[in-house]
């Protein structure tokens, strides 16, 4: 809760100023086409102002740090995230919402995701990557779920603990089918498949790989104010396969938001939520609701970084997690 009022302290204090809105903006064409619906607002370039009819329009940079934006790159473009994130954990809580503490848990990504602009409205992500492994409570059932008279597991092994290997592929699209006319308002469909290709866990080591096939589709809004930049995400994961490969797990909800304001031409801060929902199909499943304080770095039209600090705030059957966030993004 410090993190969260010392957040809240530092917009204030940066939003206050009547002088933030009078910084230099940068303009490009704006373009619409028939029905009065216009096109072409992608994101091959940082922050953007649009000159349209004589009144100039601050375009603030529609980039989240984990909630995802619908805003496409532009046709003939790439937009290439490569990100390290550090999670760390030595609590959790209990399906009743007790926090207890669990043994040590860390985990440092390394992850690369090329979007591609294909049409005007539609790109292309493909996301691998590569993932070192360390949770000293791991225990490997050799048994498969069997328990003895007393529901113990005969497995009396403990571990693994370490491991590490490539990540699962994961593909998408993003189609955004609605834009108002003034480009601040767009609604995007994002369908996701993911492809067991990843190190899965085993008796000798932890593995990356969620071990199945699976499928998401998430809609996204975003709405641009001046320099105010909000993005929503409504989505859902199923898993393709059957109940003792994904050990019972049934899916996952998740609703995000998340809203940024471009002080400067080079600093747009972010706060971002994030509600996520297991589901089991016999069993509670867990929730986690986390926070997200970061901010989005411009440093030109090919160039950006992304930083943040991903935060568990409440959650049941489930560990509370601490997250470093850094992306450096180079634009086409």
């Amino acid at each position: 809760m410090r993190v969260f009022f010392l957040a809240v302290i530092f917009l204030s204090a940066v939003l206050g100023p009547s002088w933030a809105a009078d910084f230099d903006r940068k303009d490009y064409e704006a373009r619409t086409s028939s029905g009065g619906h216009s096109y072409g607002s992608g994101k091959h370039s940082s922050a953007k102002a649009s000159v349209t009819r004589e009144t100039e329009v601050f375009r603030p940079e529609p980039t989240k740090l984990t909630v995802v934006d619908a805003t496409p790159v532009d046709p003939g473009h790439i937009e290439w995230v490569n990100t390290y994130s550090i999670t760390g954990s030595k609590k959790q809580w209990r399906t009743n919402g007790r926090r207890t503490k669990r043994k040590f848990l860390r985990e440092h990504g390394f992850e690369t995701q090329a979007n591609i602009g294909v049409f005007n409205g539609f790109d292309f992500g493909i996301t691998q990557g590569f993932a070192y492994l360390l949770d000293k409570e791991n225990n490997y059932d050799e048994t498969g779920g069997a328990a003895d008279a007393d529901g113990e597991s005969p497995d009396e092994t403990d571990g693994p603990h370490r491991g590490h290997g490539r990540t699962d592929l994961i593909l998408n699209g993003r189609w955004r089918f609605y834009q108002s006319c003034d480009e601040t308002l767009r609604v995007a469909y994002i369908p996701s498949i993911t492809i067991p290709i990843g190190r899965r866990s085993n008796l000798d080591h932890l593995g990356p790989s969620q071990g199945y096939v699976s499928m998401g589709n998430t809609l996204a809004v975003t709405k641009d104010m001046n320099r105010w930049t909000m993005s929503g995400n409504a989505g859902y994961e199923v898993p393709i396969a059957h109940k003792a490969r994904r050990e019972n797990y049934a899916g996952t909800l998740t609703l995000a938001a998340g809203a940024g304001y471009h002080v400067f031409d080079w600093l747009q801060p972010q706060v971002e939520v994030i509600y996520e929902h297991d589901f089991e199909q016999s069993g509670k499943g867990s929730k986690l609701v986390s926070m997200v304080f970061g901010a989005i770095i411009p440093v030109n039209d090919h160039l950006r970084l992304d930083l943040g600090v991903v935060q568990g705030i409440a959650g049941s059957n489930a560990d509370q997690t601490t997250s470093g966030v850094f992306k450096l993004v180079l634009l086409t």
